[in-house]
């Protein structure tokens, strides 16, 4: 697997005026060693692995490789069309609501064992999912994470799964990150680096940074690591005429796939699961709302009062626009989830090991919630594999 580029100074990469603002970074730089969290130290990691098949699935816009590590057997299912949208409006008039999985699309035949992604840093500074599933990795093959954990039922309900790990969908966002872990580090600083600085040192902010698409690389001074290596945005990127190879990588592996669910890592304070999208046929929002809901109850019974109870009082909620997020249903009729997990600045504080558990318990509830009740809304999983033991 190559990690090209590692050696080459990379292009819109002037820290001195974040330096300058902050000081050095050297001491934000230093992780725990289960904190497999950017290619340097996690790439070794995931050559030692011997459960998984790890591919090259695609490469990014500065010719860095995506992979992805898949842990058990593909299921075939009998799908004839790659195009949901088409399948979709094959009916002139659909009055039942919960006809949207047309066979010709989604197959004749269930499968046996769900399939899930995990998809980490499209952001590539937002490292903690990736951290969590590259620690959820070496659970399946040991049943313990990297600090030596056990967390046997994490362990057996992700054996009942096709799980897929991309653990950097942003590899060249990744590799100008700057920190691997931001646990403790000033929130305008993990900003800074996040989302990038003008030349003159005026810094990019959100949200108002989307407000230029794509970045324009002529007036930056240090590219954020929100960004590939051409200034894109990935999170919208679907949208061009002209898409980066990097959202080329996705749709084609997610077609391929057809997983049940795609879990979208990000980094925030720590809202969790995003509110449901606004733009998906209603069954499928119902569905999102529940999982946040089961995921925010495990989490406190456990200890962690993290995420929203509630998203009511957001401004944009409900706002009609398309993310990858939604995105990834119209594609591959996924059920997609966007959560942000702590990122840990020191303005909502975790340590390393507390950002590690409640993203472990994250994935326990959700592993739990798509053995039991399915992430196909209107239909109680359970029951329906059961039927085809019979």
């Amino acid at each position: 697997m190559a990690n090209t580029k590692k050696d080459k100074r990379l292009p819109m990469n002037n820290l001195n005026d974040i330096i300058k603002e902050f000081g050095n970074l050297d001491s934000y730089k230093t992780c725990p060693e289960f904190w497999k969290a950017v290619p340097e130290n996690g790439l070794k990691f995931v050559e030692s692995l011997h459960g998984a098949t790890v591919r090259v699935i695609g490469q990014s816009a500065g010719k860095r490789d995506i992979i992805a590590l898949e842990y058990g057997d593909k299921e075939e299912t009998g799908a004839t069309v790659n195009n949901l949208q088409s399948s979709l409006a094959s009916k002139i008039a659909n009055p039942d609501p919960t006809s949207i999985f047309p066979e010709e699309f989604y197959g004749l035949k269930r499968r046996v064992k769900p399939v899930l992604i995990l998809q980490g840093a499209l952001h590539g500074g937002e490292l903690t999912g990736t951290v969590a599933s590259l620690n959820l990795c070496n659970i399946i093959e040991s049943g313990v994470d990297l600090r030596g954990k056990a967390w046997p039922e994490l362990q057996s309900m992700a054996g009942q799964y096709r799980l897929l790990v991309i653990p950097w969908s942003n590899p060249d966002g990744t590799a100008r990150a700057g920190i691997a872990c931001s646990s403790g580090i000033p929130a305008e600083l993990y900003s800074r680096l996040t989302m990038g600085v003008k030349k003159g040192g005026i810094p990019f902010k959100y949200p108002e940074n989307k407000k230029q698409y794509p970045v324009p690389l002529a007036e930056v001074a240090y590219l954020g690591s929100y960004y590939n290596d051409n200034g894109y945005n990935l999170q919208y990127d679907f949208c061009e005429t002209e898409r980066q190879p990097e959202t080329k990588t996705w749709m084609k592996y997610y077609l391929e796939e057809k997983p049940d669910a795609v879990v979208a890592w990000h980094c925030d304070n720590g809202s969790l699961f995003s509110m449901p999208p606004a733009l998906l046929p209603v069954g499928f929002q119902h569905q999102v709302s529940r999982i946040a809901g089961a995921v925010r109850q495990g989490l406190c019974r456990k200890g962690y009062g993290v995420g929203r109870l509630s998203w009511a009082q957001l401004p944009g909620l409900g706002k009609d626009n398309l993310t990858q997020v939604e995105a990834i249903y119209h594609v591959c009729g996924a059920l997609p989830l966007l959560c942000e997990l702590p990122a840990g600045t020191d303005n909502k504080l975790f340590t390393p090991d507390e950002m590690l558990d409640i993203s472990l318990i994250t994935l326990e509830e959700l592993l739990f919630f798509g053995l039991e009740d399915g992430f196909r809304p209107y239909e109680y999983r359970r029951k329906i594999i059961n039927s085809t033991r019979e």
